[in-house]
């Protein structure tokens, strides 16, 4: 068959990584010639294999774009900060962060969304694709 626009649903979910390359790989191949609309969580993949993309939470479009404009537009605008786990619920109260993750030591980086250094101890840092998708949830309207 020769299909003009296919549709897959977390479809790398589950495989490993030998695996999931392939499967992208065909997707990709695949993608030349015919539509593909894929649907994931792994930010990754999205990178790795769209053009073009698209955000979406309760059925509704947040933001439409291509990876590479998604992370220039917010450019000059992402910070880090490592910080201690007592320190967290300060920092989320003081600054838009976006994500918090543990180092070896058990100390967190934390990721800032702000358009001017928010602290004289916040290092820039270069934004990538997940930091484009806590912002528009963040930025998001409630469900009512």
């Amino acid at each position: 068959n020769d299909p003009q626009l296919i549709i897959v649903d977390e479809p790398t979910a589950g495989l490993d990584p030998a695996e999931r390359q392939r499967f992208l790989n065909i997707l990709r191949e695949v993608g030349m010639e015919n539509t593909v609309i894929f649907s994931t969580h792994i930010v990754e993949d999205v990178k790795e294999l769209c053009t073009e993309m698209a955000i979406m939470n309760g059925g509704s479009i947040l933001q439409q774009t291509t990876p590479l404009a998604a992370t220039k537009d917010i450019e000059g605008q992402m910070w880090t900060k490592i910080i201690q786990r007592d320190e967290l619920e300060s920092a989320e109260a003081q600054y838009e962060v976006l994500s918090a993750n543990y180092n070896p030591d058990n100390s967190i980086n934390i990721r800032v969304h702000a358009t001017i250094q928010p602290a004289e101890d916040f290092v820039a840092t270069k934004p990538d694709l997940e930091d484009v998708y806590f912002i528009a949830l963040k930025r998001a309207p409630l469900a009512a």
